[in-house]
C-alpha cells in the first residue's frame, strides 16, 4: 500500500522569481569549500565507475565528508611561497574491496584531488598537498562495504531512498541566479584574477546590487594600485553589460576592504588563486546548493549532494528527480517549485509529498509529468557525467539568459 500524499497544485511557497526581495551567494570554484565539493564529486564518480568496469556496479560508497585543510604561503610584496602544505582529508565510509580482491581506493582519491586542485586552483603549480585517508568500511552489516558479490548489494533490483528528506527542484534560473553565476565567470577571464571569487547579489524590486570579492593571482600585478586599477576597471564594464540587459539600477561593488596603499600582498592575493594560502579550510556541504549558488528564495533544505552514492542515496537521487522533475515542468508551463519527500526505505516512485508550485499550469498537468518523473530510473548515467560537478559555465552562455532591456 503507497503512503504517498496527493500534491497540492497550490502555491504554498512564493517562487523566488516573485518575492520583492531576493539574495543569491556563490562560492566560486577556488573557495575551499567548494574544492571539497568538488574533490568529494569527482572521487565519487571516478569510484563509481571503476567499480562499474570490474564489478559491473556501483558499490556501496559515501564520500561526502572531505576536508580541505589550508595551507600557508609567506609572502614577499608580490610572491610567495608555501611553508605549510594544503593538506586534503578523505573522510566518510566506502567498500574497499570485492569478492575479496581490493580496490586501489587510495590511488583513485589521490588522483582525483589532484585533477581537481588542478582544475580549479589557476596557480596550483605553486601548492604542496598532502593527503591523509580517514575512509572506513564501518558497518553493522558485515558486507555492506565488503560485498562478496552483486548479491550483496540491495538496491539493484530496485532503488529505494536511504534516510528521510525533503528535496526542492525549481526551473528556471532567476536572473538573481545567473546574475551570480555570470560575475563569477567575467572576472575569472582576467589572467589575474583568482578562482576563490565570492559574489553575492540583491535584487530589491527593480534595484540589482552585486556585491564581489576578487582575489590577485600571483605573476600578474606588481602594486596594489595596479590591482585596484584593474578590478576597478573590470568592474564598470560588467556594469555597463548588466545594464544592457536589466531593467533598472545596476550597482556594482568590488573588494570592500581593498585599497591602493601599501604591498600588493597586503591586498586579497593569492598564490594558488584560494584563500586556501592563509589557511583557510572547506568542508563538504557548507558553500554552494547543487544549483551552484546559495539561495533562500526557493525554501530547499541543506541536503549536501556532493560525493554520495548516485545509485540510491536520497541527497543525490532525490536531488536529481526534483531537478529533472522541475525542469520538465518549467518548459510547458514556467518557473516552478517542487518540492518531494521521501521516507527511508521508500522506493523513488512513491514519495511521501509532493508540493507543486506552478502557478500556470493547468489543475492536475504539473503532477502528471512530476509522477513520470519519478517513475524514470534512468539518473546514474546522468550523474557520473558530472552533473553536479561544481564548475564555471560560460560567460557568454550566461549573458544570453537575460534579456536585454528594450527601449520604449
Amino acid at each position: 500500500m503507497s503512503t504517498a500524499m496527493p500534491a497540492s497544485s497550490a502555491p504554498r511557497v512564493p517562487l523566488a522569481h516573485d518575492l520583492p526581495v531576493e539574495v543569491v551567494e556563490r562560492k566560486g570554484v577556488g573557495h575551499p569549500d567548494t574544492l571539497a565539493d568538488a574533490i568529494a564529486e569527482l572521487a565519487s564518480i571516478r569510484y563509481s565507475q571503476h567499480c562499474l568496469s570490474v564489478a559491473g556496479a556501483v558499490l556501496h560508497h559515501n564520500l561526502d565528508k572531505v576536508a580541505v585543510l589550508g595551507g600557508r604561503a609567506v609572502f614577499t610584496d608580490s610572491d610567495g611561497a608555501y611553508d605549510r602544505p594544503l593538506r586534503v582529508v578523505f573522510g566518510g565510509r566506502m567498500s574497499l574491496s570485492f569478492a575479496g580482491r581490493p580496490l586501489p581506493v587510495r590511488e583513485i582519491l589521490e588522483q582525483t584531488a589532484v585533477d581537481q586542485l588542478r582544475t580549479a586552483l589557476p596557480g596550483f603549480d605553486r601548492v604542496c598537498v598532502e593527503f591523509r585517508h580517514e575512509t572506513t568500511d564501518s558497518s553493522k552489516f558485515s558486507h555492506w562495504f565488503a560485498p562478496r558479490s552483486l548479491a550483496d548489494l540491495p538496491e539493484r533490483p530496485r532503488a529505494f531512498s536511504n534516510d528521510t528528506a525533503y528535496l526542492v527542484g525549481a526551473a528556471p534560473r532567476t536572473a538573481a541566479e545567473t546574475i551570480t553565476l555570470l560575475t563569477e565567470a567575467f572576472f575569472r577571464q582576467f589572467p589575474w584574477a583568482g578562482s576563490d571569487i565570492k559574489a553575492l547579489t540583491v535584487r530589491s524590486g527593480r534595484e540589482w546590487t552585486v556585491t564581489v570579492c576578487v582575489p590577485a593571482l600571483a605573476g600578474h600585478l606588481q602594486t596594489a594600485t595596479e590591482f585596484d586599477d584593474a578590478v576597478t576597471a573590470a568592474a564598470a564594464q560588467l556594469a555597463a553589460l548588466l545594464e544592457q540587459r536589466l531593467a533598472g539600477r545596476v550597482t556594482l561593488v568590488c573588494n570592500t576592504r581593498g585599497s591602493r596603499i601599501g604591498p600588493l600582498s597586503g591586498q586579497y592575493f593569492t598564490l594558488s588563486g584560494s584563500a586556501v594560502d592563509y589557511g583557510e579550510d572547506g568542508l563538504v556541504g557548507r558553500g554552494n546548493a547543487r544549483t551552484g549558488v546559495i539561495s533562500g528564495g526557493h525554501s530547499a533544505g541543506n541536503e549536501a549532494t556532493f560525493g554520495k552514492n548516485p545509485v540510491y542515496h536520497v541527497g543525490k537521487v532525490g536531488g536529481w528527480l526534483a531537478d529533472t522533475a522541475a525542469t520538465t515542468v518549467a518548459s510547458r508551463f514556467g518557473p516552478c517549485r517542487i518540492g518531494l519527500l521521501w521516507r527511508n526505505g521508500a522506493p523513488y516512485d512513491q514519495p511521501a509529498s509532493m508540493q507543486i508550485t506552478a502557478p500556470t499550469a493547468p489543475p492536475g498537468d504539473a503532477e502528471d509529468l512530476v509522477r513520470a518523473t519519478l517513475a524514470r530510473t534512468d539518473w546514474l548515467e546522468d550523474l557520473l557525467t558530472g552533473r553536479y560537478l561544481p564548475r564555471i559555465e560560460p560567460f557568454d552562455t550566461l549573458l544570453d539568459e537575460l534579456d536585454p532591456v528594450i527601449e520604449c
